[in-house]
């Protein structure tokens, strides 16, 4: 808080930040005075919760009854004998149900399949019914902790949200999460409800938690003898689904930039368990214990994962009666004895991830990585920290995670993430442009290289090359956070109306050419990012003929995108009367539009 600015506002406002991880979520939030300092609190008390105040997380589980409506939710989930009452009634729960809204790039050929959604449920119908939960949940604590007079006060279109998600989440990802939180009764479904709901990637928000926690970032121990200005450091969020790898270098004026491209991978905690369930089903298939095979899944969850360390350690899962016996299954007293060597290849992949992530942001930086810093639940784990710790250190990069508090890293950072904007700059994922079709050109090589796919352009009448290749920014450049990318655009039309709107596929190249030019020449590796539609009815539009005598219409503009926030944002401007207009160009992901045209985010 030392460098916190007092709020700007006029009026009160209330910042609520959910961070919905794959197997425990937080929430977290500021009330934000004007002419105060705002501070970061974290929700401590949740329906149900047995142990009030404790890590701020609650399970990210629903159950769900025959008719498909939650019984219970978050730490609801918790009480004991609810695994009875479900078999009894009928309920299905929905676990990890996060996975489910990963981008379909991101599914790899062997991985391990995800549960299942009860009841044939949407991912949009609970992800909804979780957010409606959560906003629920932070009602009731803030009214408990600061009086219903407050709660009272703050208008619904005085709250602000910041939902979190893995550095591999981007469009489609986000307009499944306003949309859900529209749905939840969180925000009206308009461009003003859209403009209260930021976004934050994990990999950032563990950023800012570590330096609003007074984390040394900048690792004064080393030896700084040699110098050097920058050193970089990288945040490891180890979470339950996925593990986020982000590498930073701190500047002069106490900002920070990226100076690699961010990663994630889906190899957080919820897969260990994936790869003991698996174990358990193979060691007790074909026996009368093999149905306790998922509650020796959730007791290892729960407890078992979390104490391995050691490999020559015996670990003890209680499942059953303790009648219950079974020398040759290693079952005694209602217990399963399970092997130290046996747990650790559950994490091997994990702590190989880990490793060589930590390996590829260090060779792709621009700036030397110095500092690895471990947060989110799954960094809590210490076998899996000394086995990072063990293979990294040895590179000259010293490992650390902090003390404290490491299970609300995400919700705490992405109130600070508002509250602060401490990174400046972010790397371009990739190299994004559009697909074009460019007026024939004798004088250029490349042109008469391609001669033969000439054809005639069905308005101006001119010789032209289709699938070009326009670059608006190439991959791995940094950009800005207020930077804007800007290039000139003409489309024609036989009628003047046909030029009152027009929509463009914004691509993203992901081969290995560092000037790609051709969408054609390499199929597969361009893909639609979005679609940027534009209100064009206030250009004005340009009469012409082409060379059979016809009357055409033609429009000059610039389609302007913002790669720099965390979230994509689009302008069109033109020029009139010598001055430069703009407008709104609402960014169209596949599954559905946007419910926010991008003006920026309101503050």
């Amino acid at each position: 808080m030392e460098n916190r600015k007092p709020f700007n506002g006029t009026t009160r406002r209330l910042l609520l930040a959910f961070d919905i991880g794959t197997t425990f979520s937080g929430i977290s939030y500021s009330i934000l005075d004007p002419g105060k300092i705002p501070e970061i609190r974290p929700v401590t008390r949740y329906p149900s919760q047995e142990h009030v105040g404790g890590d701020s997380k609650i399970p990210t589980v629903i159950y769900y009854d025959k008719r498909g409506k939650p019984v219970a939710i978050g730490a609801e989930t918790l009480r004991d004998g609810i695994e009875a009452d479900a078999e009894e009634n009928g309920w299905q729960a929905a676990r990890w149900f996060k996975l489910h809204l990963r981008p379909k790039s991101a599914v790899l050929p062997g991985d391990d399949p995800i549960p299942p959604l009860p009841f044939r449920k949407s991912i949009h119908e609970v992800f909804t019914d979780f957010l409606a939960y959560l906003h629920a949940c932070a009602a009731a604590y803030i009214t408990e902790a600061h009086g219903a007079h407050l709660w009272e006060s703050i208008s619904d279109n005085n709250v602000l949200y910041v939902l979190t998600h893995p550095n591999g989440w981007a469009g489609p990802q986000q307009t499944a999460m306003r949309r859900a939180a529209s749905l939840a009764g969180l925000i009206p479904n308009t461009l003003e409800g859209g403009a209260r709901v930021m976004f934050v990637t994990e990999g950032e928000a563990s950023l800012h938690f570590c330096i609003s926690n007074g984390l040394d970032l900048e690792n004064p121990d080393d030896d700084a003898s040699d110098g050097e200005e920058g050193r970089g450091v990288l945040i490891v969020d180890a979470g339950g689904g996925t593990v986020d790898v982000t590498s930073y270098c701190k500047g002069a004026d106490g900002s920070f930039t990226e100076i690699a491209i961010p990663d994630c991978y889906f190899h957080g905690s919820a897969y260990v368990t994936m790869r003991a369930e698996k174990y358990f089903r193979n060691r007790l298939k074909g026996t009368r214990f093999e149905r306790d095979v998922e509650i020796l899944s959730s007791r290892f969850d729960r407890n078992t994962k979390h104490v391995f360390r050691r490999e020559d350690e015996s670990l003890y899962i209680q499942f059953a009666s303790h009648r219950e016996r079974d020398a040759e299954l290693g079952i005694r007293g209602g217990r399963l004895t399970i092997e130290g060597k046996d747990v650790a290849p559950f994490f091997a992949p994990s702590v190989k991830c880990i490793v060589n992530a930590v390996k590829k942001q260090m060779a792709s930086a621009h700036v030397p990585v110095k500092s690895v810093f471990l947060v989110g639940g799954f960094s809590a784990s210490q076998w899996l920290f000394d086995q990072v710790r063990a293979q990294v250190e040895p590179l000259g990069v010293a490992v650390s995670r902090p003390d404290t508090h490491v299970n609300k890293a995400v919700s705490n950072g992405a109130v600070s993430f508002y509250l602060d904007s401490l990174v400046k700059s972010r790397i371009a994922r990739a190299t994004f442009g559009i697909n074009v079709m460019h007026t024939y050109d004798s004088t250029n090589k490349e042109h008469v290289r391609r001669g033969h796919l000439l054809k005639i352009h069905p308005v101006t009448g001119r010789p032209s090359l289709p699938n070009g290749f326009d670059v608006i920014l190439p991959k791995d450049v940094e950009v800005g956070a207020t930077e804007e990318f800007r290039r000139t655009y003409r489309t024609s039309a036989k009628r003047r109306e046909d030029l009152k709107s027009h929509s463009v596929n914004l691509l993203s190249y992901n081969g290995d050419s560092d000037d790609p030019m051709w969408v054609s020449d390499e199929p597969g590796t361009y893909t639609v990012v979005c679609k940027v539609e534009a209100d064009t009815a206030a250009i004005t539009a340009v009469e012409r003929t082409n060379p059979a005598g016809e009357t055409y219409y033609e429009i000059e503009f610039y389609v302007v995108l913002m790669f720099g926030l965390t979230e994509l944002k689009a302008q069109i401007a033109y020029m009139e009367d010598g001055e430069q207009r703009r407008g709104p160009a609402a960014v169209v992901f596949s599954g559905g539009s946007s419910a926010f045209a991008g003006t920026g985010a309101a503050r």
